[in-house]
C-alpha cells in the first residue's frame, strides 16, 4: 500500500474519525450529509479523486485536498475551530459556571516566565473558560487546535507524536501564564481534521462526558458516542467547507440541554465502540 494510503488508514483508525460513517442520516440530530457531501467526505477519507475542484486556489497557490485544508483565504479556517469551539462551550454550560469564549487573559505585568515562547501579549486570549471542571471554583482555560495530519509539516511524524507535538506547543505557549497570572489550569484540545483527538482532548472529553451523564442521569457510554458523533460531524462539515468553499445557513439542531443522548444513540444506531 502507497504511503499516502497508509497514513490515510492511521488516521481512518483513531477513535471519532469513523462516527460519521456509520451514524443514520437524521437531519434534527445533526447527523446528515447531502449526496455531494457524502462522496466528498468519502474521497477525504480515502483519498479518491474529486471532480469539480480548481486548479488553482484564490491565494494563487495550486489547489488540492491538503492545500484546502491549510488555506487561510477565505476564513474557512477559522470556521472549523470556531464550530468545534462553540460546540464544547455549549456542553461546558450545561455542567459548568461561569463559561466563557474567547476570555481575555489577564495583562502579565511584566512578569518573566521560564519559558521564552509564553504568549505575554497584553491582549492574548484563549478560546474557551469554565469555572469548576477540574476542581471546585478553580478556572479552567481550553484552547482547540486542528491541524491536518497529510500536511508537509506532519506527515513525516507518527500521529502519536504529531498530537503531542501540537498539544506541547500550545502548553509552551500558554501554560505557564494561566497557572502564574491565571490560577488556572490551561488544557489544549488538538485534533486532527479527520476527527481524531490527542491524549489531553481524549481525557477532557472523557471527564465533560462523565459529568453530563451523571447530570442528565443517562448512561454515560451514551454520552460519548454523542459526543464523538457530533464532533466528528463539526469537523467533517468544516472540513468540507474548506474544500469546496460553500457558504450556507447552518442547519438546525437539537441543542445539548434537550438532548436525550440514550435516545438519540438508539435511534441513530451510533456504535458506541467506535
Amino acid at each position: 500500500m502507497p504511503e499516502d494510503h497508509q497514513r490515510r488508514m492511521q488516521m481512518a483508525q483513531e477513535v471519532g474519525a469513523s462516527n460519521w460513517l456509520t451514524a443514520l442520516p437524521i437531519k434534527a440530530k445533526g447527523f446528515s450529509l447531502n449526496k455531494q457531501e457524502f462522496f466528498d467526505a468519502l474521497a477525504l477519507r480515502y483519498g479518491w479523486h474529486m471532480d469539480g475542484l480548481p486548479q488553482t486556489c484564490s491565494c494563487g497557490s495550486p489547489f488540492n485536498t491538503n492545500h484546502a485544508m491549510i488555506c487561510k483565504t477565505g476564513g474557512f479556517i477559522v470556521i472549523r475551530h470556531d464550530e468545534v469551539r462553540d460546540l464544547t462551550a455549549q456542553m461546558l454550560r450545561e455542567v459548568c459556571h461561569d463559561v466563557r469564549v474567547e476570555p481575555e487573559l489577564l495583562p502579565t505585568g511584566g512578569r518573566h516566565f521560564t519559558l521564552r515562547s509564553v504568549n505575554t501579549a497584553e491582549d492574548a486570549r484563549l478560546d474557551i473558560s469554565a469555572r469548576g471542571f477540574w476542581a471546585r471554583g478553580q478556572r479552567a482555560f481550553f484552547d482547540v487546535r486542528i491541524f491536518n495530519p497529510m500536511a508537509q509539516s506532519n506527515k513525516d511524524q507518527d500521529l502519536h507524536v504529531a498530537h503531542g507535538r501540537h498539544e506541547n506547543d500550545k502548553i509552551r505557549e500558554y501554560g505557564e501564564r494561566v497557572e502564574e497570572v491565571e490560577q488556572g489550569t490551561f488544557t489544549p484540545l488538538v485534533f486532527t481534521t479527520t476527527g481524531g483527538m490527542a491524549p489531553r482532548a481524549k481525557a477532557f472529553y472523557a471527564i465533560l462526558a462523565q459529568q453530563l451523564a451523571d447530570k442528565k442521569q443517562q448512561a454515560r457510554s451514551c454520552v460519548t458516542a454523542w459526543m464523538r458523533c457530533r464532533l466528528s460531524f463539526s469537523l467533517l462539515r468544516s472540513s468540507l467547507l474548506c474544500l469546496r468553499g460553500t457558504r450556507t445557513k447552518p442547519p438546525f439542531y437539537t441543542s445539548v440541554r434537550d438532548t436525550d443522548f440514550e435516545e438519540t444513540v438508539e435511534e441513530s444506531r451510533i456504535r458506541e465502540n467506535i
